[in-house]
């Protein structure tokens, strides 16, 4: 993943960080990314990774620092950098699915 990239997925990771509710967080990102609203088999799985991903970095923080280190954005530093670490890996996901990348 080149640096902007992963700087790109961090500052989505973040506002989805923010949202009250994970199943809404992952379906802006979806939508900004994408145009398009994603389906339950999409968002459960999305949702499942996030949750793999999010107990991976509570158990091993030193894992999520490239997530959350690359580029010059600083993450706000009050948020759950682990839940941060996260979310960043499922809009990473999502920037690199066949529904965000135009095939020509």
């Amino acid at each position: 993943n080149d640096p902007t990239f992963v700087e790109a997925a961090r500052v989505l990771g973040e506002r989805m960080t923010k949202e009250n509710d994970a199943r809404d967080g992952i379906v802006t990102a979806y939508r900004r990314l994408t145009g398009q609203t994603p389906g339950e088999r999409e968002i459960d799985l999305l949702l499942e990774l996030r949750h793999v991903e999010y107990e991976k970095f509570r158990a091993h923080p030193e894992k999520a620092k490239g997530w959350l280190t690359t580029g010059q954005y600083v993450v706000d530093r009050e948020l759950d950098r682990p839940l941060v670490a996260a979310n960043t890996v499922v809009a990473s996901t999502i920037m690199n699915s066949d529904a965000t990348l135009t095939k020509r």
